[in-house]
């Protein structure tokens, strides 16, 4: 559900979401005004970049620490909106290549759902939904604002020019980094998807049970199944990640 209209209140944050310290730190290095303190027992940062105020929150790795995390900064702190961000690996077919940002038009929980028989088919949704709000049901596939995330992507586009490609495109969520060649072409298949990460579906499911609007903005650091990390350009998207982050912070840039 959107709720935009929140962003005049400059007495809310908009909370930052990533895993690690190192998609934390180089977002915290542009902060002015910066504090330092704990959302559950996790590391925080709080700041403002150009006039936007911001909340940082180091999560851990994973759908439960990305829940856990998101749920204890909106149960304590006004959020009016969250930015899940960081690295991630990109589907070949998707035609992002290592260095290029994606930008979640959907999220999806690939692990919640009825086994088939085929290892590499795609779950069947629950005959229940997992989130029920007044105007939808919610199963494994939780959208992103759409207003917020065509905003997020015009903005980046700009911002960057021709030097990175920008998509929009479905993430899907892991708890298994899958290697198969047979197993990732059929989650491209099934998903369309174009990025991978192991916390996203949590945070959109968490939102959505907020009616918080929610994007997601991630660099590719490598090809979904290399497991070479000697291919990895992990330095490089943590700094591209935030200086997403950066240029999204512009006034109004995203419906601010």
């Amino acid at each position: 559900m959107e709720q935009w209209v929140w962003m005049t209140d400059c007495s809310q944050f908009i909370l930052i979401m990533a895993a690690v310290a190192d998609e934390v730190v180089p977002v915290t290095s542009l902060f002015s005004d910066k504090h330092t303190f704990q959302i559950g027992n996790k590391p925080a940062f709080s700041g403002y970049i150009a006039n936007q105020r911001l909340i940082v929150l180091q999560s851990g790795i994973g759908m439960i620490n990305a829940a856990h995390a998101t749920t204890a900064a909106i149960e304590k702190y006004p959020i009016k909106m969250i930015i899940n961000t960081g690295i991630s690996g990109a589907f070949r077919e998707s035609g992002l290549s290592i260095g290029d940002i994606g930008i979640a038009t959907s999220e999806n929980d690939i692990h919640s759902g009825i086994e088939t028989l085929s290892p590499d088919s795609p779950l069947k949704p629950f005959p229940f939904p997992l989130i029920q709000t007044n105007n939808e049901d919610f199963f494994a596939q939780y959208p992103t604002s759409q207003y917020h995330t065509n905003n997020a992507f015009k903005q980046l586009r700009q911002s960057f020019q021709s030097s990175t490609i920008i998509k929009k495109v479905p993430f899907i969520t892991v708890s298994t980094l899958p290697t198969r060649q047979e197993r990732i072409k059929s989650l491209y298949k099934h998903y369309n998807a174009g990025m991978e990460n192991m916390e996203g579906a949590a945070i959109a499911h968490v939102a959505i049970q907020y009616q918080i609007p929610f994007i997601e903005v991630r660099t590719a650091s490598n090809f979904v199944g290399d497991r070479d990390k000697s291919n990895w350009k992990l330095h490089e998207a943590f700094e591209k990640s935030a200086r997403a982050v950066h240029f999204l912070m512009q006034e109004k840039c995203i419906g601010l």
